[in-house]
């Protein structure tokens, strides 16, 4: 490729909640954006993309009709994209219209798909470059069946099998009226990426190590140092959740257990900043905190899931996970199995949550598990890895 030849990459955000998947592009496009090219935001909160962007121009995704989800506590990403239309060829159709109709007024050289499931799809037939990225969650690899997002339930394979098999058909119903080439499976249509980037590692990828596919880490985040509590001889716990119905009993009965806190609670209402500012142990973090440091300082993180998981344990610093929701609770099962972390059983009491924070403290062998997967990832800079996933955007489109 030319490197003087200035290229336009739409980013695109389809699904899932949270502001993370926008902080991955934002990291991603700043990156293209130093390099002179030109950036194009599709995203699913318009608002938020504007705000977080506001040099780019953002565009609302093509969306299906707001129906009730078949399924909605979906246990695989064919459930995911059954809720979404996928079962439907005449939704199938109108959303890859929406999609030619943005790429028609926008002309990109190349995609960044970021859980855009109808998006990669409907630039299977552009001559684009489609780049994935994903934490793993809603990769599912090249596997047939595809693999479950709630390993702990029973599983029904020809349930699943036959949601799958119906799938199929409507994509494929749908691929060739756009003269593109059938799938075998259904999971086959993510393998149509031309790069695939998973911002984790493989140990903690949400259904297992996969093949075919860059594992990136963690984008570095920066941030403010944290100001601990000044009491020498306390263990010092970091502390990294939302707010949650018993999240001021949770912060009182660690602080009685000994523990020096540093949280970071955003959104916390009034009456609790009220009642846990003038605790002594406690600091309570505003603004963004350098998480990276912060762990490394740290003898144990509290934390919820998601990247903060993987960014704790990579300092070489064990982790409770307290899962809220079941893509946490995926990654919480994989850092377990790591011997680096634990995580918190569902409906635990509040005994049972400061009993497994004191095991995270007191127990070597964590600490020791946490120093090897530090250890393993030592040279896992995240600014190379942004200028690779950068490069395979730009460094292959002619």
């Amino acid at each position: 490729m030319d490197n003087s030849r200035k290229l336009t990459v739409l980013m695109t955000w389809e699904m899932g909640g949270g502001q993370g998947h926008l902080v991955r592009l934002g990291a991603i496009g700043q990156g293209l954006d130093e390099l002179g090219h030109r950036l194009v935001i599709a995203s699913r909160d318009v608002a938020a993309a504007r705000s977080r962007f506001p040099g780019w121009p953002c565009h609302p995704i093509p969306s299906p009709e707001p129906l009730p989800p078949p399924y909605p506590h979906a246990a695989s990403l064919a459930e995911v994209l059954h809720n979404i239309g996928f079962d439907r060829r005449d939704t199938l159709n109108r959303l890859c219209e929406g999609w030619d109709r943005l790429a028609e007024e926008v002309r990109p050289d190349a995609v960044v798909m970021d859980f855009s499931p109808t998006a990669l799809l409907a630039f299977q037939g552009h001559p684009v470059r489609r780049v994935l990225i994903d934490n793993g969650y809603s990769y599912p690899g090249l596997a047939n069946p595809m693999p479950s997002l709630r390993p702990w339930q029973a599983r029904y394979d020809d349930m699943q099998q036959r949601i799958e098999s119906r799938l199929l058909r409507e994509l494929n119903a749908c691929l060739e009226q756009r003269g593109q080439n059938r799938l075998e499976f259904l999971a086959e249509l993510y393998g149509r990426a031309d790069a695939i980037h998973l911002m984790t590692v493989a140990e903690l990828d949400h259904s297992g190590p996969k093949d075919q596919v860059d594992y990136r880490g963690y984008l570095s985040l920066g941030g403010d140092p944290p100001e601990w509590p000044q009491r020498p001889g306390h263990a010092r716990l970091l502390v990294v959740l939302k707010p949650f119905a018993g999240i001021d009993r949770l912060l009182v009965g660690l602080l009685a257990r000994g523990f020096d806190i540093l949280a970071v609670i955003p959104g916390l209402d009034d009456r609790s900043l009220k009642a846990l500012r003038p605790l002594p142990g406690l600091s309570l973090a505003e603004g963004w905190l350098d998480l990276r440091l912060a762990a490394r300082q740290a003898d144990g993180v509290l934390c919820a899931g998601g990247d903060t998981v993987g960014i704790v344990l990579l300092q070489g610093t064990p982790a409770c996970v307290l899962a809220y929701f079941p893509e946490q609770r995926l990654t919480g099962l994989r850092a377990e199995a790591t011997g680096a972390a634990v995580l918190v059983p569902q409906a635990a009491s509040l005994k049972q949550m400061l009993d497994l924070v004191q095991r995270l403290i007191e127990d070597d062998q964590l600490s020791q598990q946490a120093a090897r997967l530090a250890l393993k990832y030592r040279d896992l800079d995240p600014q190379k890895e942004l200028a690779a996933i950068v490069q395979s955007i730009i460094g292959h489109v002619r």
